[in-house]
């Protein structure tokens, strides 16, 4: 059964994403929702794939720029970017550590 409710801490989940390696831990997922810490080390490469839901990206910390296809957005602590399901996008120019608080919809219609 799933649970109805559960908290986090950043500090938590950052020690788990250690721990697991990688650079993207999933810690919610459900019928609805998917959400999950995305980190990305200084000049490190995205290699992303267009996702088959829609997404937000909340950036924690770091500095770089987001490209959805022919735009560009700023990726610095406390930006919000939307990116719709099936477009291509990559974190470019990734300047600081990049970390990333990401939700993923799980409906489309």
């Amino acid at each position: 059964m799933a649970q109805k409710s559960e908290a986090f801490t950043l500090e938590e989940l950052y020690g788990q994403a250690k721990k697991e390696g990688g650079n993207y831990l999933k810690f919610i997922d459900n019928e609805n929702l998917s959400s999950g810490i995305y980190q990305l080390k200084k000049g490190e490469v995205d290699n992303q794939r267009p996702h088959e839901w829609d997404e937000i990206y909340y950036i924690l910390e770091g500095r770089a720029t987001l490209k959805v296809e022919n735009e560009t957005y700023s990726a610095i602590p406390g930006a919000i970017l939307f990116v719709k399901a099936k477009i291509d996008h990559t974190f470019v120019n990734i300047e600081e550590d990049l970390r990333v608080l990401v939700f993923f919809s799980k409906k489309n219609d």
